[in-house]
């Protein structure tokens, strides 16, 4: 057979070493990716030492922290009223409702 002439076999086996090439590349990438994921740390092992604090905390802690600072600036900021002006909002409330309710 001339170099000119087409085989079919030698055409079949080039392209199952390139498929069997690819797939080599491909399982040693996606090994290489699952150590990486492996490696990165989950919610539960990170953890952070807040100003203050003694201990180290996880995220979970660290957010229950920022929520409740949160929390205690948000009251300190919009205290609930009392007295004359909490009387007054819960009447404008009351009329606002029945308004809405008699339409």
């Amino acid at each position: 057979m001339t170099s000119n002439e087409y085989s079919f076999e030698q055409d079949y086996n080039e392209a199952m070493d390139t498929i069997n090439s690819c797939l080599i590349r491909l399982g040693k990438r996606l090994e290489d990716l699952e150590k990486h994921v492996q490696e990165i740390p989950t919610p539960d092992k990170t953890y952070y030492k807040p100003k203050g604090y003694e201990d180290y905390l996880d995220m979970r802690q660290n957010y229950d922290e920022l929520y409740k600072r949160i929390t205690k600036l948000e009251e300190m900021a919009h205290p609930k009223p009392t007295g004359a002006t909490q009387k007054r909002n819960e009447d404008r409330l009351n009329r606002l409702e029945e308004s809405i309710n008699n339409q």
